[in-house]
């Protein structure tokens, strides 16, 4: 997905502005972007301030591609979360766009994270800000903007992106190559795009989604399964680790909501599993047993033997709840 349409979906407020002002050649020459996962946006915004082929960015241009792949000679980026940003940073910005540029066009800096900058290189970018040189653009990003000078937002547009929600939590795992099914199942677990991307490479998410899969499988064909596959595989692999295990029942409610959904037409979270939640039995008590994995779950930090916790909750679902 390109991240234009995936603006539209997730940054309405933000694509409108940016069409808008655009269109009406009254872009901003500084930007200030505040809140969590700022990177795609400020590309396509970059991208947008030199591509030619159309309103907003293209995405497809040669233009395009160098800045998508940092490699656009009059563009200069430091970000305040790899090392604080200097007032020699900003000086040698000052410094290299007072020369002829390379392209012929405008000239771009992006500090990422501006809330990690030194006192000294606040000042320094206001003073840059205060005098805007013609062709120089400025995108700022920051998670929290009350630690930035007010005079600087002042001399920005200050755009707050929308929080992330489950859908553009999933969207932007699916324009970073993430599966569609993964994507669906980690928006889901996960509070930020950033504890996914974090957690869909692990063994121990893989793992869980397995089991929690076969488990409601053997729940229905192969209930003697059960209590075994539970203990050999879940709480002797992860030596009663409560957060694996607070991850499988996670898990375990989706996959469990999923087999409800598909009963009645609903949008599946496990996407590449319809047909193995389509041929189990309707179950009058799927309710009861989604409610018994979330009382399950509640138990886990009440300091319960975890062992004994999670057959307590195997013998119950095997009797009906």
């Amino acid at each position: 997905m390109q991240n234009k349409e995936f603006l539209k979906k997730t940054q309405p407020v933000l694509y409108r502005i940016l069409t808008r002002s655009f269109q009406e050649h009254k872009s901003s020459h500084a930007y200030m972007l505040v809140g969590n996962n700022t990177e795609s946006i400020t590309t396509f915004l970059a991208q947008s301030i030199i591509c030619n082929n159309d309103v907003l960015a293209c995405e497809e241009c040669e233009d395009c591609r160098r800045i998508k792949e940092g490699i656009y000679p009059d563009l200069i980026v430091y970000d305040g979360n790899e090392s604080s940003i200097k007032k020699d940073d900003v000086e040698y910005i000052q410094s290299e766009f007072k020369k002829s540029s390379f392209e012929g066009k405008e000239r771009i800096y992006i500090l990422k994270n501006i809330e990690n900058s030194s006192p000294s290189a606040m000042n320094s970018l206001l003073k840059f800000l205060e005098e805007p040189q013609e062709g120089v653009f400025a995108i700022l990003t920051t998670k929290n903007v009350n630690k930035v000078l007010p005079t600087i937002q002042s001399r920005c547009q200050v755009i707050h992106l929308l929080p992330e929600s489950k859908t553009s939590i999933q969207l932007s795992l699916m324009n970073e190559n993430v599966d569609e099914e993964d994507a669906s199942v980690l928006a889901q677990l996960f509070h930020s795009k950033d504890a996914c991307m974090e957690m869909k490479d692990i063994e121990v998410y893989e793992d869980t989604k397995i089991y929690a899969l076969n488990f409601v499988e053997d729940l229905y064909q192969n209930p003697g399964n059960l209590l075994i596959n539970t203990q050999v595989t879940l709480i002797k692999k992860y030596k009663n680790d409560k957060n694996v295990t607070r991850l499988f029942l996670n898990m375990l409610v989706l996959a469990l909501r999923d087999l409800f959904h598909v009963k009645h037409s609903i949008p599946l979270t496990f996407t590449k599993h319809k047909e193995l939640f389509a041929a189990l039995p309707e179950d009058q008590k799927i309710l009861k047993r989604i409610e018994l994995v979330l009382d399950t779950i509640y138990s886990i930090d009440t300091n319960a033997n975890l062992s004994l916790l999670m057959d307590s909750m195997v013998y119950k679902m095997m009797k009906g709840v």
